[in-house]
């Protein structure tokens, strides 16, 4: 099976629609920040792209897009989106607890950890492969 890998417009689209959402502006910041995330997410022979899998992948695009900074607001959306996006395209989605208690679901929760350096990279991976599930359409 041929990975579905995404696009700097594909990002900048995502971004959009995640700005949309909220009321507010899509304003792109450095496209160049979004190729870095891309290549640093999927370089051919490189973890995680290499024996990672697809919740790997995206543990990884989700990781480097919220260190990116490529845009002015909705980063942390837009690499989460994104990073969902990618895992239904490939076949596979993501099972995690709502928190209804909580102002935010798990998933928001280690993406907000994820980018103030409460976790590692690895650790993020590790959670988007525990939480994977088929996807069903």
């Amino acid at each position: 099976m041929k990975v579905i890998i995404p696009t700097v417009d594909s990002i900048i689209r995502t971004n959009k629609f995640c700005s949309e959402q909220n009321n507010q502006q899509s304003v792109l910041l450095n496209r160049g920040k979004i190729e870095s995330a891309l290549h640093s997410a999927f370089y051919p022979g490189s973890e995680p792209f290499q024996n990672g899998g697809i919740a790997q992948l995206a543990g990884a695009l989700c990781f480097y897009l919220t260190k990116a900074h490529a845009f002015e607001d909705g980063n942390k959306r837009t690499a989460t989106y994104a990073s969902v996006l990618f895992m239904q395209i490939n076949g596979w989605d993501l099972k995690f607890a709502e928190n209804n208690d909580e102002e935010f679901t798990e998933l928001a929760q280690i993406v907000l950890k994820a980018t103030a350096s409460k976790i590692s990279k690895d650790e993020l991976m590790d959670w988007f492969d525990s939480h994977k599930i088929p996807y069903e359409d």
